[in-house]
């Protein structure tokens, strides 16, 4: 009996939806209404991003882990160059893409530490489901 795996990609096709429904859902409304309307919100949010952050450089090393096998093993071929210059050209971009995401998760961490002490102190709409 053959055991199907599931494709990865479909994850982080997933993940990028789901900051496409982010963006959309915290745009500006029309009338001048924040999407976000509570610091609380900004605070689980940016939170979220730097999860999100912190896990990237993983699954950058496991892809470049996973190329360099196949380079390995000869199970690469390429329409144009050299299977060698463009496995070696996505190891460096993966390698830059770690590091930027890296750094990354340490900025949205630092904002994430300063948004922690802020409240609100406007008026709430008891209908508003962003508390």
């Amino acid at each position: 009996m053959s055991t199907r795996r599931t494709d990865p990609v479909q994850h982080p096709h997933k993940a990028a939806e789901a900051v496409r429904a982010f963006n959309h859902a915290t745009r500006w409304a029309s009338g001048g209404h924040p999407g976000i309307a509570y610091p609380g919100t900004v605070y689980r949010a940016v939170g979220a991003f730097a999860t999100l952050a912190y896990r990237l450089p993983q699954a950058f090393d496991q892809i470049g882990t996973a190329l360099a096998d196949l380079h390995t093993a000869g199970h690469l071929t390429a329409d144009h160059g050299t299977p060698t210059e463009h496995a070696m050209a996505v190891s460096e971009a993966l390698r830059e893409a770690e590091q930027h995401a890296t750094a990354m998760a340490a900025a949205l961490e630092r904002a994430h530490n300063a948004s922690s002490p802020l409240g609100y102190s406007g008026p709430i709409d008891d209908t508003d489901d962003d508390l």
